[in-house]
């Protein structure tokens, strides 16, 4: 292993030369199936108001899923969180949203209204879903926890509501998965009996359900309802666990949205290739905080992070074999993106110590060194904001026969750790249209040159959170809504820099009109030539979150481009900005323009020869003896102004 760079902290990735006290398997050429990001959502996850930004707080992560109530408002279960209200706020999302129809009731365990009144809100919710015009739900669950929410006294329940409900629902929506028993947690004898009267009653759901405390049982879970139903002769039917927490005792809840604790959640998930899960939803006191992986005050807390990495994962999800499948501790899920060249492993669970992550099938077109980074994200309590990942170590490997083991030091049971894992060979910078871009000219932002991450750009993140251009690289290129083929630099943070190639025809000052997305009041772009600086900071007003607003900015070159070929640096000023191009065009700081002389202006000052010398507030008639006053030499000067250019003479 050859180290580019090692940095360590009080958290520091070990290497060491003995055992490691564990392993975790990864096989990155094995799929088990297409990413689907299919355990990120939560119950309650979303309200009218929370998160308060829809797309910043929910669209990385890529949500899956939110399991919320048919209605929310008075009289219902809860007074917020309505499924097609929520709908309307995630439609620019991935996310889709599942109707739970008991949450329409009032009262834990819920008051059942009789039959008639149970089947016209039923009916009513289906209308209001329809009529939403939306195409974002996922599905319906009938009835809630019928093991511990339906009363006996009120009759069977397959009889008086699951059929009944099943029936309605196929009329009125057929198209429309339905899901059940959701029972509060797997019961072999309980799943059962509901599958046995399913198949009796011509009444069995597209999605069987239930909850689960702690993740160890799920392996058990899922080989006990295949066996269920091949019992039934029914297909393999899809699995959503709509509630899944470490447990369902307060001891354990606190857990909730945990990153230690939802890796082994998610790694199962995935291995047992669960359809849909949401986190639970514990703390009812605050919901809209997608399972308490944002604070109380809707801030990002450590397992917002975790489902972060889990939602930039693309491409497929590859095997990965722990040291014990049924159990709560060390576990781990991984994705391979061959289109963007890159492969993350996500590890953590109920064990500390030294772990050794042995990595095989990497792919051939990884080449034959990989570079390693080794992150780390923390956890004290869900209260907690925590501002993101820690990066622990990057490091070069020499594959051999496809394989390598990175030591992974867990110092706890509450972390979750990343290995992100790109090609290590340096690619050297190039044009890239395989030709300089033309000084004067358009230089579009996405156009900076070939070559790797810090040869020919810098980008804090690694990966291109884009749609589909420059995907082989790091930086963030974004499609511009409504404008077929034309893209933008999006998202830019400060000290990230693109470099571009360019072809200056002629020695001379040039006019600059930037055209930007600002996210802030101090975000811009600032230009170089060959390293030396050739404009102030260029910046727009910000947008109010609106990062398709586009603004034009414009100034002058500090000083006359070199003629020939250099290397033209964009600079990004503070956080959050967009870029879409920079127009370059020849200016002549000697040419004439008539000017009001009675008008009082500001007057950039320049000698013959265009060198600046400041600027000066008159009017024509008295400029040249205010230029006197300030201690201008003899001579004649070019002045310009807003509104055009005049010559001077100091006598």
């Amino acid at each position: 292993m050859k180290s580019r760079l090692f940095t360590t902290i009080a958290l520091a990735c070990g290497m060491t030369s003995f055992a490691a006290d564990f392993t975790l398997k990864v096989n990155l050429s094995d799929s088990i199936r297409q990413v689907t990001h299919c355990a990120s959502g939560a119950l309650y996850g979303v309200t009218e108001q929370y998160p308060v930004d829809i797309n910043a707080m929910i669209g990385p992560l890529k949500c899956r899923m939110f399991c919320q109530p048919g209605a929310g408002g008075q009289g219902n279960q809860h007074p917020y969180g309505d499924a097609i209200k929520v709908a309307e706020r995630l439609k620019n999302t991935d996310a889709q949203v599942q109707i739970t129809l008991p949450d329409i009731l009032p009262n834990w365990p819920y008051k059942w209204p009789g039959l008639n009144s149970w089947l016209s809100q039923v009916e009513e919710c289906v209308r209001r879903k329809k009529a939403s015009g939306l195409d974002n739900y996922h599905s319906y669950v009938i009835w809630n926890e019928p093991d511990g929410t339906w009363n006996n006294s009120n009759g069977d329940f397959y009889s008086t509501v699951w059929k009944p409900t099943y029936e309605k629902l196929r009329e009125m929506d057929p198209d429309m998965p339905l899901v059940g028993p959701a029972i509060s947690y797997y019961s072999e004898e309980r799943m059962d009996k509901f599958l046995k009267f399913c198949t009796e009653n011509n009444c069995v759901p597209d999605i069987i359900c239930w909850h689960q405390w702690g993740s160890s049982g799920i392996p058990g879970a899922v080989e006990n309802i295949k066996k269920l139903e091949k019992k039934y002769n029914l297909p393999d039917l899809p699995i959503c666990v709509n509630e899944y927490c470490a447990g369902s005792n307060a001891e354990l809840q606190k857990f909730e949205g945990c990153p230690g604790y939802s890796v082994p959640f998610i790694a199962k998930f995935e291995r047992y290739k669960i359809e849909s899960a949401t986190i639970s939803w514990w703390f009812t006191q605050y919901p809209g905080r997608l399972g308490s992986i944002l604070t109380p005050g809707n801030e990002k807390g450590g397992g917002w992070h975790l489902y972060k990495w889990y939602g930039d994962m693309e491409g497929y999800m590859a095997s990965v074999t722990p040291p014990n499948d049924r159990s709560e501790g060390l576990d781990g899920f991984a994705a391979v993106n061959k289109k963007m060249r890159e492969a993350s492993i996500v590890l953590g669970g109920n064990n500390t110590g030294s772990v050794d992550v042995t990595i095989d099938g990497i792919p051939e077109w990884m080449g034959s060194e990989v570079e390693v980074t080794t992150e780390v994200v923390t956890w004290e309590n869900k209260d907690k904001a925590v501002a993101g990942p820690q990066t622990l170590a990057t490091d070069i490997y020499t594959v051999n026969n496809g394989k390598i083991v990175v030591p992974v030091n867990v110092t706890s049971k509450l972390y979750a750790y990343r290995l992100y894992i790109v090609p290590g060979e340096v690619v050297p910078r190039s044009p890239f249209l395989d030709k300089p871009l033309s000084i004067p000219g358009t230089i579009e932002a996405e156009y900076f040159d070939n070559g790797s991450a810090g040869v020919a750009y810098y980008d804090k993140d690694k990966q291109n959170r884009g749609e589909g251009y420059r995907l082989e690289t790091g930086v963030d290129v974004y499609p511009i809504t409504d404008q077929p083929n034309n893209y933008a630099v999006g998202y830019a943070q400060n000290e990230e820099w693109l470099d571009y190639t360019v072809n200056v025809e002629k020695e001379a000052f040039y006019d600059i009109t930037a055209t930007l997305s600002s996210g802030g009041e101090q975000s811009g772009i600032q230009l170089q030539i060959d390293g030396e600086n050739i404009t102030e900071m260029l910046q727009t007003a910000p947008n109010d979150n609106d990062w398709e607003s586009y603004l034009e900015t414009k100034t002058r070159t500090l000083t006359k481009l070199p003629q020939g070929e250099h290397t033209l640096r964009m600079n990004i000023v503070g956080d959050w900005i967009n870029i879409d191009k920079f127009v370059f065009v020849e200016y002549d700081p000697t040419a004439i323009v008539d000017v009001d002389a009675n008008e009082t202006q500001t007057f950039e000052i320049y000698d013959s020869m265009g060198r600046k010398y400041g600027e000066i507030i008159s009017s024509q008639v008295d400029i040249s003896n205010k230029l006197k006053e300030k201690g201008f030499a003899s001579g004649t000067y070019i002045l310009k102004s807003s509104r055009g250019v005049i010559k001077v003479i100091v006598d």
